[in-house]
C-alpha cells in the first residue's frame, strides 16, 4: 500500500467526522454550559423566595438539553440563549420577595413587642389595684397573664425563625401572635 493512501485512509474518518457535524453543535453547547452555570447560580434563597420563577427556568434549561439530545442544536441555541436572562428575572424577582418579608418583618417585629409590654403593664396595674375596673375579674387577668407568658415564648421562637433565615413562616406565626395579643387586650379592657 502506498504511503498516500495510508494517509487518505487515516484521515478519512476524521473528514467524514467533520463534515458530519452540524456546525451549530458547538456553539449550542456553549450556550447550554453557559446556561447550566447560570441555572446553578439559583440554588438558595432564589429558589426560596421564588420558586415558581426557578421552576421556569429549570423547565427551560430541561428543555434545551433534550434539544441537544435530539441534535436539535439550532433548536438548543434558541432556547438556552434565553436562560441567563430568565435566570436574572429570576433572581430579581427573589430579591424584590426578601426585601417585601424583611420590611413585614420590620413592622411586625416593631409593633408585637411593643403590644406584650403594654399587655404587660397594663396586667400590672389590674394586679395591683384594689378595685377591678366593671366586667374584669381576677380570673380574667390570671387568664391575661398566662397568655401573655404564651405571647413572650411564642415570640422568642418566631425570632429564632428569623435568624434563621425563616421570614414566611416568622411572619406567618407573628401575625397569629398578633391577633392573639390584640384578643387578650381586649379581653381586660383595652381597646
Amino acid at each position: 500500500m502506498s504511503r498516500s493512501l495510508r494517509v487518505a485512509l487515516a484521515v478519512l474518518p476524521f473528514a467524514l467526522t467533520v463534515a458530519c457535524t452540524d456546525a451549530a453543535k458547538a456553539p449550542a453547547e456553549a450556550a447550554l454550559a453557559a446556561a447550566g452555570s447560570a441555572v446553578e447560580s439559583l440554588q438558595g434563597e432564589a429558589a426560596k423566595y421564588a420558586p415558581d420563577a426557578v421552576k421556569s427556568v429549570q423547565a427551560s434549561y430541561a428543555s434545551a438539553k433534550d434539544l441537544v439530545a435530539k441534535q436539535d442544536y439550532k433548536g438548543a441555541l434558541a432556547a438556552a440563549g434565553d436562560i441567563p436572562a430568565k435566570v436574572k428575572a429570576a433572581l430579581a424577582a427573589a430579591a424584590a420577595k426578601k426585601d417585601e418579608l424583611v420590611k413585614a418583618w420590620g413592622d411586625l417585629s416593631a409593633s408585637v413587642p411593643q403590644m406584650i409590654a403594654d399587655l404587660k403593664a397594663k396586667i400590672a396595674s389590674l394586679t395591683g389595684a384594689k378595685k377591678l375596673p366593671a366586667g374584669i375579674d381576677k380570673a380574667a387577668v390570671a387568664k391575661a397573664n398566662e397568655g401573655v407568658a404564651a405571647l413572650e415564648s411564642g415570640w422568642q421562637s418566631v425570632a429564632n425563625q428569623v435568624k434563621g433565615g425563616d421570614y414566611s413562616g416568622a411572619l406567618a406565626k407573628g401575625k397569629e401572635l398578633k391577633a392573639r395579643a390584640e384578643e387578650i387586650l381586649k379581653s381586660i379592657g383595652s381597646p
